[in-house]
């Protein structure tokens, strides 16, 4: 086969495939920002905000699934008093706080046929 013909032919496009393909690539880069990056971004921020506003007397979740109360806050570090016994208190990161939430106690009774 004699591919010449073909060379010769996409020779003169050289300047709109560059060119073309600048455009694809920059917006393969906008759909990767706005569909991974920006969202991430936004809870990062959401997150250090919660993070930021914990104050004493405040119902937390830990990033290991436990509950607990708010007694001290310093610096970077949180006292967080753990359980129905009173005395157990464990100095937690503030980035060790997922939200701030209630353990929901109740007890639900499945039903079963």
């Amino acid at each position: 086969m004699n591919f010449l013909p073909l060379l010769e032919a996409g020779a003169g496009t050289g300047s709109t495939g560059i060119a073309y393909s600048l455009l694809l690539y920059g917006a393969l880069f906008a759909f990767m920002w706005f569909v991974l990056i920006r969202p991430q971004k936004k809870r990062q921020k959401e997150t250090e905000a919660l993070q930021n506003s914990i104050k004493t007397g405040d119902s937390v979740l830990l990033s290991a699934g436990i509950y607990g109360k708010v007694v001290d806050t310093v610096n970077d570090i949180v006292i967080v008093e753990l359980g129905t016994n009173k005395s157990v208190r464990v100095p937690v990161q503030r980035a060790g706080i997922i939200s701030k939430a209630e353990p929901d106690l109740s007890i639900v009774k499945s039903e079963e046929e």
